[in-house]
């Protein structure tokens, strides 16, 4: 059959018609105007191109992007419907795009594959932009067929799913890649923990795979991101109504503790082991069977491409990880040193807002004592990570800053972009910020455009003034593949995945009141999501990591380190923390009842044995505390906490520690300070710290303060970013090498700033 011919079939008929292995495109699926016969063309034109290759090489302290043996910035971009927003992107430089493919349009049936759509999506986006290269989002979400040849393997339900449907698909919109966007609300799916779900699924991407290395196409993939679950981000199908009680999980768990025994605990805000140990030893291999699925899939990618392209996942929150215990997330140390995995990524902070204020702070996070811990999006915003990137990097992977804000070209639903992102200005600084911090913090970034979702066609990130922001850091980042990314902060947050296989369960603080963020509980909302508001703001760098990534230099290093949720540890784990802080000159802030639980029981011997604290059992009451520090002003009583009620709670009864604080309601301390062996520790027993006590500890530990207000710094040893998080003003940054303004010429390490709050300035060395 003729090139020719075989395109005027497609073209009137509306058939497909297999012209070569790789170009069976589809008719109808498309609004764009673009024909299957342009699609084709496009294709075609990478014939005689070869295959691409991409990795990533950790260089000048931190990991690049390599495609086709040269060194890219890592920017990419997609929409929830790509083709009509595309021109945004490409006005602005962008040429590398996470294209969304819904794996189960082509997966017709045992063995049986038909990548017409998916082809054909990727064929029209090169007519669009004949430069484009793709990291494909590979939606793999289970056919019904297969849902209904496998009853056995189909996820089980504490709870009865509300409206459980058994074909949500019926009501969705196919896109434009095959996918059915909104799928992950479907709670008729198979168990993660399926051994034939894993098999079928992996020889599907298999055969993908094999299909895009017999094609054109293969010039321009760098890469698979692959992807399931609740949300598209491998959160688990259903987590709100208790998963899983299938057959698979039983035989990946044994036992599976019921629905009272999951959502209760019978020590107050933790579990006793010596009571609740099956309860833990579930949650544990629950993850890991999810984690499971993921390395089996990692590693069919990594056997089909050799290495030759990156593998990428959502995976690893730890901040604002909603409906924590059920979620999935919680064997991050196994993905995270995968060597079968390049690349993590996320959506950025979702948190919302529990305080109305002044001009400068419309909305933000505040404690029971009405501290303004900060804002989470928006004009002023942190746009904190929900991944501890850190951790990311020393295991020599790139992290992907997923930059979704809605902006002033929103006509419906601007929520998602926070405070002041409904005008031009709010909506500049917003993106200034989002790709800022991937700029100054030496990670990578893709523009995720909700708008077409939402009723904005043309997207979010359309018109001049958005585009002009877009294309700049494109530009720009040119001058970030030369620049040392290495870390230079003085302070480091630790947080802990498996203490919350211990901790009271998330359904416990339903309804959620005053919560900046539904669906969380009690320890991941204060203790992580809300207290990074006033983290980000202490006016000069952090870095976050995971505790498995505590390693013998880092108290060396860091002048200042936060351990916010370490409950759950061994005695091993307690002797090698304790053996690396001895004369490392460090000060560790502990939060709240570190290494009170141990795999056998409440061990409050390994608690002050960690901590060097004597502690006290109080009865339940306020975790508020009144603080002894003084601020700025030279005055203390300080409250800072929750009015909540909470059982156990501790007080410190060493005679040689300094008191920094007292519970308000008995007046014993619970807030101190005592120099070890070498470092210094210090306790307390509530969260969050306001960001007045935070700069004040930072100070006298030595860190050196980078802006002379509380504002949002993010830095590498080339490049640093200041948000004004303060109420407008002048203020100084004090840099610790000479830097420019990334758009002027004045080289100095101390800047005089006069900033608008919100504003957003960024220096290169």
């Amino acid at each position: 059959m003729q090139r020719r011919d075989a395109l005027k079939r497609i073209a009137t008929a509306g058939s497909m018609v297999a012209i070569a292995p790789w170009a069976t495109l589809s008719s109808g699926q498309q609004k764009e105007r673009i024909s299957d016969r342009q699609a084709f063309d496009a294709i075609e034109k990478l014939k005689q191109e070869p295959a691409a290759k991409a990795q990533i090489i950790v260089k000048d302290g931190g990991p690049r992007l390599y495609v086709n043996g040269t060194k890219v910035y890592p920017l990419l971009a997609l929409s929830t419907t790509l083709l009509p927003t595309l021109d945004n992107y490409t006005k602005a430089g962008i040429h590398f795009y996470n294209t969304i493919l819904g794996m189960r349009s082509g997966w017709k049936g045992p063995d049986q594959y038909d990548w017409s759509i998916q082809d054909g999506f990727m064929g029209r986006v090169l007519n669009l932009n004949p430069n484009a290269y793709f990291f494909p989002r590979l939606q793999l979400n289970t056919p019904n067929w297969w849902k209904e040849s496998h009853p056995d393997e189909m996820i089980e339900y504490g709870f009865p799913p509300v409206d459980r449907r058994h074909n949500i698909i019926k009501d969705l919109k196919l896109s434009e890649g095959g996918h059915y966007m909104g799928s992950g609300r479907e709670v008729w799916e198979a168990s993660l923990a399926s051994e034939s779900w894993r098999r079928d699924t992996g020889e599907m991407l298999r055969n993908y795979i094999r299909h895009i290395q017999n094609s054109p196409l293969k010039s321009r993939i760098i890469g698979y991101h692959f992807t399931l679950g609740r949300t598209g981000e491998w959160n688990y199908y259903g987590a709100a109504f208790l998963p899983d009680y299938s057959d698979p999980m039983k035989r990946v768990c044994g036992y599976i503790p019921s629905v009272e025994e999951r959502t209760q605990t019978t020590y107050g805000l933790l579990r006793d082991p010596q009571q609740e140990r099956k309860v833990i030893d579930f949650y544990e291999s629950f993850h890991n069977a999810v984690a499971d699925a993921i390395l089996y899939l990692a590693k069919v990618i990594r056997e089909e491409t050799a290495g030759e392209v990156l593998s990428g996942v959502y995976y690893g929150y730890i901040l604002e990880q909603v409906r924590i215990q059920e979620g999935g997330y919680l064997a991050a140390e196994r993905i995270i040193k995968s060597p079968d995995i390049d690349v993590l990524m996320s959506p950025y902070t979702y948190q919302g807002n529990n305080y109305k204020g002044d001009e400068n702070q419309k909305s933000g996070m505040v404690d029971d004592a009405g501290n303004w811990l900060g804002r989470a999006r928006g004009v002023g915003g942190d746009g904190g990570f929900r991944i501890p990137p850190e951790s990311v990097r020393r295991h020599n992977k790139l992290f992907i800053s997923e930059i979704d804000p809605s902006t002033y070209q929103a006509n419906k639903y601007h929520g998602v972009g926070g405070p002041g992102s409904d005008t031009v200005k709010g909506s500049r600084n917003i993106l200034r910020r989002d790709l800022g911090q991937v700029f100054a913090g030496g990670f990578g970034g893709w523009l995720y455009d909700f708008g077409p979702r939402f009723g904005s066609k043309q997207g979010w990130f359309r018109g001049k003034p958005l585009i002009e922001v877009m294309g700049a850091f494109a530009d720009k980042g040119k001058i970030r593949t030369t620049l040392n990314t290495s870390p230079v902060s003085d302070m480091l947050a630790v947080y802990d995945a498996k203490s919350f296989c211990a901790t009271e369960h998330w359904l416990a603080g339903e309804p959620w009141k005053r919560y900046g963020i539904g669906y969380c509980d009690f320890f991941n909302h204060w203790f992580i999501n809300s207290q990074a508001r006033a983290l980000h703001r202490i006016g000069s760098p952090m870095d976050f990591i995971y505790r498995f990534d505590l390693i013998k230099p880092d108290p060396k290093k860091y002048k200042l380190i936060f351990m916010f949720n370490c409950f759950y540890m061994e005695k091993k784990e307690v002797e090698y923390t304790r053996s690396i802080l001895r004369n490392s000159g460090t000060t560790v802030v502990w939060f709240y009842a570190p290494g009170l639980v141990s795999p056998e029981k409440i061990n409050k011997a390994q608690m002050q044995s960690l901590t060097g604290f004597s502690f006290r059992e109080q009865t339940s009451g306020p975790m508020m505390i009144n603080s002894k520090i003084k601020n700025d002003n030279g005055e203390s009583g300080h409250p800072f906490g929750l009015w909540r009620q909470a059982w156990p709670r501790f007080s410190v009864t060493d005679d040689d520690a300094e008191i920094l604080g007292r519970w308000m309601d008995n007046d014993t301390p619970a807030f101190a300070r005592k120099e070890m062996d070498g470092w210094t520790s210090v306790y307390v027993a509530t969260a969050p710290l306001p960001v007045e006590i935070l700069r004040r500890l930072a100070q006298q530990t030595g860190v050196s303060l980078w802006s002379s207000k509380a504002d949002n710094v993010r830095a590498v040893q080339d490049a640093a970013m200041i948000v004004a998080s303060s109420p407008s003003g002048e203020r100084t940054l004090t840099l610790p090498k000479a830097m420019r303004p990334l758009d002027g010429n004045n080289y100095s390490s101390n800047h005089r700033l006069n900033l608008e709050f919100g504003e957003v300035r960024l220096f290169v060395a």
